[in-house]
């Protein structure tokens, strides 16, 4: 195991991360265990998924877990789109405000669409002032683990060929560094339906060729210079059969580089372990309360394939004020907003924004969306015995489908029509009502949540929507 860094820091930050919020037993002295890990790897890209699993903790705890040690500068975010054909690190950034909407892959030489919950890995890393880890170098690594491991995922798994790590290898032909002008020879066979691919990993350029035609009876030759405006090769095309490859760096740097024959016959289906995603951290109370500094660059949105919106309001807010003046009725409002934030919290959502008396939240899931709206009620409601009388009451709309994460007002929120029929969908409910549209109500776990409770099915007209909605409105009291 390497020497901590800064001892005194490490112990303060452990002692400011026991007070952040209350933990689970031995949750702080587990990662305490993981930072002394004699691991380097370990402590890099760490999964609080995968953290959670191996260590019995929850994984939302795992996840405030290390948000909170971030905020305290043990560790570092690091965003990852990693390529869905070939699980390649596309690109990393330490900031959401960094990530682009649409990215391109060299090794597979394809445009990549960014969705936050599909190939957004968020993982973490060990701050160097804590220890100070190899992988913090990875211009000091050699090219096997710079490839291999620092650059495809390490969990990724290309079915039917196997781990994609091992696979890499199997298709290696040449992985080292060339220095300034010089050279490498290296002999190797391209079957047919496979692709001969050069990639210079420092500057992150990629060239591939496939064989085409018919396959060759003598060896072929083929030179191919990296240079700074890319790669140049001659022949540019090769067919199947021997080949005599020459690697030539025309730089004046010292680069990574690789080159490798690999099948060219369609992409096989990339399966990678559970991991953090970005559309999963959007939609955590935690990180929007700790990292409110994060958004994404201006202009941009970042597609999300399955987000679950809640809305809610209040019935006759207006009355209220009226009635109980508006000091009162502000101090009530301010009230209900803790209660609801603590329900949706609890079923690791996220309060986007408040508008006026009203709130929207995200979840990841619709299951969870419901059960924060029961709870939500129910506080309410109990809130309002303990008061006496009934002057706040909710009204609640869940809508579930595609959206557009985005920056507004200096704040993430969330654009589209997904958004607007939410809205709409919570206007249709009444005063103590719960209105789901069939997105929400077909998703696995919902009817099992609403047992006992009367649901109504009809097909609305929404504002602003052309087509009748099917919603369901479910009675809460």
């Amino acid at each position: 195991m390497s020497t901590v860094a800064d001892a005194t820091f490490l112990d303060k930050a452990l002692t400011d991360l026991e007070t952040a919020r209350r933990w689970s037993p031995r949750t702080i002295s587990k990662l305490e265990a993981l930072i002394n890990s004699a691991d380097p790897w370990a402590l890099y890209r760490v999964n609080p998924l995968t953290f959670a699993k191996e260590r019995g903790i929850a994984e939302a705890e795992a996840i405030d877990l290390f948000l909170h040690a971030t905020h305290l500068g043990l560790f570092a975010m690091e965003w990852r789109l990693i390529c869905p054909v070939c699980s390649d690190t596309v690109s990393s950034c330490r900031s959401m405000s960094v990530i682009q909407s649409k990215c391109f892959c060299q090794l597979c030489q394809m445009g990549v669409e960014v969705k936050l919950d599909d190939y957004i890995c968020v993982s973490f890393n060990l701050s160097p002032r804590v220890r100070d880890l190899v992988w913090h170098h990875p211009e000091n690594l050699s090219v096997d683990d710079l490839l291999f491991h620092y650059r495809i995922d390490t969990t990724a798994r290309f079915e039917p060929y196997g781990k994609m790590s091992d696979v890499m290898r199997q298709f290696s032909k040449f992985a080292d560094h060339l220095n300034a002008g010089e050279s490498r020879t290296i002999e190797t066979e391209v079957p047919p339906g496979f692709a001969a691919v050069g990639f210079d990993i420092a500057n992150y350029r990629a060239v591939i060729l496939c064989a085409e035609g018919e396959p060759a009876k003598q060896t072929q030759a083929l030179n191919a210079a990296i240079g700074r405006e890319g790669w140049t090769l001659s022949p540019a095309k090769i067919a199947a059969g021997p080949l005599r490859v020459t690697l030539v760096n025309r730089t004046e740097q010292r680069l990574p580089v690789a080159f490798y024959v690999r099948p060219n016959d369609g992409a096989p289906t990339l399966k990678m372990d559970p991991f953090l995603t970005g559309n999963r951290l959007l939609s955590n109370q935690t990180f929007r309360n700790l990292f409110r500094a994060e958004t994404l660059a201006t202009g941009e949105g970042l597609a999300v394939r399955d987000l679950t919106l809640l809305f809610t309001d209040l019935k006759g807010s207006t009355e209220l004020y009226e009635r109980v003046g508006d000091m009162e009725a502000f101090a009530l409002v301010q009230q209900h907003f803790e209660h609801l934030r603590r329900a949706v919290a609890a079923q690791e959502g996220a309060v986007v924004k408040t508008i006026g008396d009203a709130v929207m939240a995200s979840f990841t899931r619709p299951d969870q969306a419901v059960k924060a709206a029961l709870e939500m009620w129910h506080e309410i409601e109990q809130f309002n015995k303990k008061r006496g009388s009934r002057d706040l009451i909710l009204k609640i709309g869940i809508h579930r489908g595609q959206s557009i994460a985005v920056t507004l007002n200096d704040r993430l929120d969330y654009f589209g029509q997904t958004v607007n029929l939410a809205a709409r969908v919570q206007n249709l409910a009444n005063a103590d009502e719960l209105c789901l549209t069939q997105e929400v109500m077909e998703a696995q776990g919902v009817r099992d949540l609403l047992k006992g409770l009367t649901a109504g099915e009809e097909f609305a007209r929404l504002k602003g929507i052309a087509e009748q909605v099917r919603a369901y409105r479910v009675r809460l009291g």
